[in-house]
């Protein structure tokens, strides 16, 4: 009965919540690999930051308490614009669809939030709670596997660098199914590119004195060449 109130079905809803959840991941993955392609450089250079500086190869994964990356900068809790602008631009595309396909009212209210809050939950709470020490995930069974491997695969993506200062790999952050379909999935480290690293520091201004503290690293590397 409360199903007819609503002029749904069980079926119907279950369908929208699964199609809402893939269709979340879907836009999430590519947002985030919009985020490290440098297609939009102001994006892509407030992500970065999370990135090279916060959490960066000389500072560790984890810590007592997350590291906000958006410290100065505007943001709605600690998510930033660069993920704030595309995910209300890909909220209102998804409204407009449902729209023009006259979708009951019902299954678009279902649907629109959890297209806001599955991100919210995945790209937001889980994977600021990826860089915590001792979160509860990893101490409940059940839960304890999934979480250890979608965080070892979360610290492959900080790590896995192209010779252009791209990275490259794992931009799921619970699930990575998007990953292995696209061919971007990464399970194992390797080696960190600090060549990338380099021309990615320079490309997007950000502060080179971590660079420059880096012992293993030949001096040479470090040097400016000169701009016409």
């Amino acid at each position: 009965m409360f199903y007819e109130r609503l002029h749904v079905t069980f079926v119907g809803v279950l369908a929208t919540l699964v199609d809402s959840v893939v269709v979340a991941e879907f836009a999430g993955y590519w947002l985030h690999r919009l985020l490290h392609s440098d297609k939009i450089p102001a994006l892509s250079r407030g992500h970065l930051i999370h990135h090279f500086l916060v959490y960066g190869p000389r500072q560790p994964m984890r810590a007592h308490e997350y590291r906000d990356a958006t410290d100065h900068r505007f943001s709605v809790g600690n998510v930033g614009l660069e993920w704030l602008v595309p995910s209300g631009v890909i909220l209102l595309f998804c409204w407009g669809v449902m729209a023009l396909l006259h979708v009951p009212h019902a299954y678009e209210v279902l649907a629109l939030c959890t297209l806001l809050g599955w991100p919210i939950l995945m790209f937001s709470y889980l994977h600021d709670r990826m860089h915590v020490e001792n979160f509860w995930m990893a101490k409940v069974p059940g839960l304890r596997t999934w979480f250890l491997k979608a965080r070892r695969l979360h610290d492959i993506h900080h790590k896995s660098l192209d010779s252009d200062g791209f990275m490259d790999a794992n931009f799921g952050i619970g699930f990575y199914f998007f990953d292995r379909f696209f061919g971007t999935m990464a399970k194992r480290h390797r080696r960190f590119n600090w060549c990338g690293y380099k021309a990615a520091i320079e490309r997007y201004g950000l502060d080179e004195a971590e660079l420059l503290s880096l012992q293993s690293c030949s001096k040479s590397l470090f040097q400016k060449t000169d701009r016409p």
